[in-house]
């Protein structure tokens, strides 16, 4: 995929030092400012702080009411609303149903870096409504 002519920033939540390395390298590469939350809190008050276009939470971080609240926490405010969230888990979208009903979009690991891109920037071109992804 080419890189979009016009930066885009997001924020990303993950845990694992080489998967955030990975992501943040991708996202980076692919025309996106990237911030590298340190926690899901630190996560949200960036979001809070700058409208972001954008959202990547490994749904693995804390348990799923906790996470719940955290998705609709990042979904309020007037910007916040419009920006997809898309969730990572090494479980299936089934599993995590709660969780991810709440998301914009869902990518079970292991998968792909085309998929991965492939879902992010249709969330971005068709809007919250318009991205359900999923896939491994």
């Amino acid at each position: 995929m080419q890189a979009n002519l016009f930066r885009k920033s997001a924020v990303l939540i993950e845990q694992s030092p080489l998967q955030c390395r990975l992501y943040e390298d991708v996202l980076t590469a692919n025309g996106f400012d990237v911030y590298v939350a340190k926690s899901a809190m630190d996560g949200l008050i960036k979001i809070k702080e700058a409208p972001q276009d954008l959202a990547i939470i490994n749904t693995e971080l804390a348990e799923e009411s906790f996470m719940e609240k955290l998705i609709s926490k990042m979904k309020t405010g007037h910007r916040s609303s419009i920006m997809p969230i898309v969730g990572l888990s090494i479980y299936e979208r089934e599993y995590k149903k709660n969780i991810s009903e709440t998301l914009d979009a869902f990518l079970t690991k292991p998968f792909s870096i085309d998929r991965f891109l492939e879902t992010i920037f249709s969330c971005l071109e068709s809007g919250v409504d318009g991205c359900k992804g999923s896939g491994s």
